[in-house]
């Protein structure tokens, strides 16, 4: 087993992302990816995709993501031809982009990978065939200017691909056997879209369907932090746009990113960033 770098497709530390299409006429060879994901399209044919020796039928229409700690590979490909777009999440997805609101991202890009390597899921997005219609021509789109020497390539591929992974998550619908990565998106999806409310963690955990105790140790594991915290996260982050950006007052930002104490946001929010709000926000008004 082998394990992939990004810097074997690409050297361009400036823009860890490579688009390509790619078929395959025998059996592909297990591999992991060390640094990299990897956001896979069948563009026709069929294969046997091995996922952490579990094996799964793909065809045209099927769309993953495979995470780093993930093996895998394809086996009795017949016209198998696929688009892989390989990339490093926190440069595809860096910030409070409002992807994030969007259960489907939370499914595809982040959950599938995480339990394709802890409990070996086959789920997948499957397109129908109007929305394989709607994929196509992006594809094809961010592979040729991928390939060309055209001024603003590299904008107008990250643009494309983001604009996929945005229909792409409208698109995603939990199958059933994925109980367990859909109450967990809806549930982080939630917390982005409801941040600025008051909201308490047994609200989201309602939203999960699970119990308190099953919910908290499934997301902490997913997310690598407890749901507290992910919340926490997402206000201090609208905070520190706020404080930057908005010009209004540290008690008006505090009141939109779901603290009804600027006193107690005061203190978080130093917590986290090693600043007070007044000292971030250049010495705006309290």
């Amino acid at each position: 087993m082998k394990d992939m770098k990004l810097s074997f497709f690409t050297n361009d530390e400036s823009f860890p992302l490579f688009v390509q299409f790619g078929g395959h006429d025998e059996d592909m060879f297990l591999h992991g990816h060390e640094d990299f994901f990897e956001l896979v399209t069948v563009m026709c044919g069929s294969a046997v995709h091995v996922v952490d020796g579990e094996r799964s039928e793909i065809s045209k229409g099927d769309v993953f993501v495979i995470g780093n700690s993930i093996v895998h590979g394809f086996d009795e490909p017949k016209n198998f031809r696929i688009c892989n777009i390989m990339y490093r999440p926190d440069m595809l997805f860096s910030g409070e982009q409002d992807i994030r609101q969007l259960p489907g991202f939370h499914a595809l890009f982040l959950l599938e990978p995480y339990f394709s390597s802890t409990q070996h899921f086959q789920s997948r997005l499957k397109l129908t065939p109007a929305d394989f219609s709607r994929i196509e021509p992006l594809l094809t789109l961010a592979e040729s200017e991928y390939r060309s020497d055209n001024p603003g390539r590299k904008t107008l591929v990250l643009s494309v691909v983001r604009q996929l992974a945005v229909i792409l998550s409208r698109l995603y619908d939990c199958p059933a056997k994925s109980r367990e990565i859909s109450g967990i998106a809806d549930a982080a999806a939630f917390m982005e879209q409801c941040y600025s409310q008051n909201i308490a963690i047994s609200d989201v955990i309602e939203r999960s369907h699970y119990s308190q105790r099953h919910f908290i140790r499934l997301f902490s594991s997913a997310y690598g932090m407890t749901p507290q915290k992910y919340l926490m996260n997402i206000r201090i982050h609208h905070a520190c746009a706020m404080l930057r950006d908005s010009g209004l007052s540290v008690t008006e930002v505090a009141m939109r990113c779901g603290f009804s104490d600027p006193n107690y946001f005061s203190r978080i929010f130093r917590k986290y960033t090693g600043y007070s709000p007044t000292e971030f926000n250049g010495g705006l008004r309290e």
